[in-house]
């Protein structure tokens, strides 16, 4: 199954509205049903963990749900996730044009000004205010094949 890929310039309407780039959409390659998003889908936009806005399918977003429930909540890492995720998220639904309504406190804390970037990341996708995406790749302060090798290691050297 190929997620959500590629990395789209985009603009916010005067009314909030983000038109969702038709070749972000998914495809499953395993049938011959593509899951692209539908007008009319209801999605889950979440105010991601690195300041971007991040728009989940409600699939996903149920994935990430079964998690949490999964915690105690006695525990107060617990409590702060669960309030974090859901204070900062609101179901948004496509219309006939494959917009979405970005709801004005998530694009104020997401700092969105008209232009964002849109970026597939294979179950979301996220949309950045592009300074802020700047921003956060210089922070990071790795290389991603530095990153890629810690992840991926498997112990063998080749």
């Amino acid at each position: 199954m190929l997620g959500f890929c590629g990395t789209f310039d985009c603009i916010i309407d005067d009314k909030g509205r983000l038109l969702i780039p038709a070749r972000i959409h998914s495809g499953n390659f395993d049938s011959l049903k593509g899951r692209g998003i539908q007008p009319g889908e209801i999605m889950i936009l979440s105010l991601g963990l690195d300041g971007c806005l991040s728009l989940y399918p409600q699939d996903e977003w149920t994935k990430i749900q079964d998690r949490l429930e999964s915690l105690s909540f006695t525990s107060g890492d617990y409590r702060f996730v669960n309030r974090f995720l859901h204070q900062y998220t609101s179901p948004v639904k496509v219309d006939r044009a494959g917009r979405i309504l970005l709801p004005e406190k998530l694009r104020e804390l997401a700092g969105f000004g008209k232009d964002v970037l849109v970026i597939g990341a294979n179950q979301s996708i996220e949309i950045w205010d592009p300074t802020r995406h700047q921003n956060y790749l210089k922070d990071f302060g790795r290389k991603i094949e530095d990153v890629a090798e810690g992840l991926f290691h498997d112990g063998n050297d080749r």
